[in-house]
């Protein structure tokens, strides 16, 4: 998933004409600035739940990453915002996850709210199945669940469900997020012309 920035060069005609190195300082800060707002604005809108998604430290909002496209001329500056997650591209795209071993995906049920943090993580103790104790397969109303039993007690306690394919819906809002600033763009990139021009 990429996102590229280009800038319209004739705007920059005048301003590299007479002052090249000062143009190019200008234009370097407004597309920093302009990947800061985004990252931000995201991060704010996308990454706190519905209808985006939640993020949580060291997860996909840190795949994202900036790089400036750098250019002895005006034409070949530039920005990319991206991410090179698989992760991250299939809650932009939405589409269908499956297990890429071939066995059954272990979907953890939302209502064992005990599985999840305050905030809605997983628990690190319940992110791989196999390792817990007293797990085993049951099938209950044509479907089949991985149950706890836990000890002297003869009720069992569903905790996932057992699925092929998983259908993930189209939530991340990327290229949303990145249409809603355009113009936010625009005026960002005029004043630092004008910055340039009041300079001349």
């Amino acid at each position: 998933m990429v996102l590229e920035a280009r800038v319209d060069t004739k705007q920059f005609d005048k301003v590299v004409k007479f002052w090249p190195v000062k143009a190019k300082m200008e234009l370097g800060d407004a597309l920093d600035n302009i990947s800061l707002k985004f990252l931000k604005e995201f991060k704010k809108q996308r990454l706190q739940g519905p209808p985006g998604i939640r993020g949580h430290p060291h997860g996909i909002f840190s795949t994202f990453k900036r790089t400036f496209l750098v250019s002895p001329t005006i034409n070949g500056m530039g920005l990319e915002v991206f991410s090179p997650s698989k992760v991250a591209a299939i809650h932009e795209t939405g589409g269908v996850v499956r297990n890429s071993k071939g066995g059954r995906l272990a979907v953890p049920l939302s209502v064992r709210t005990e599985m999840f943090t305050q905030k809605g993580k997983l628990k690190k103790q319940f992110k791989d199945p196999r390792s817990l104790k007293n797990v085993f397969p049951v099938r209950i109303n044509a479907k089949e669940f991985l149950v706890r039993r836990r000890r002297r007690e003869t009720e069992i306690l569903p905790l996932y469900v057992l699925k092929s394919s998983v259908r993930l819906k189209a939530r991340l809002g990327f290229f949303q997020v990145w249409d809603s600033l355009q113009s936010f763009r625009l005026l960002r990139i005029q004043k630092a012309i004008h910055k340039v021009l009041e300079s001349l």
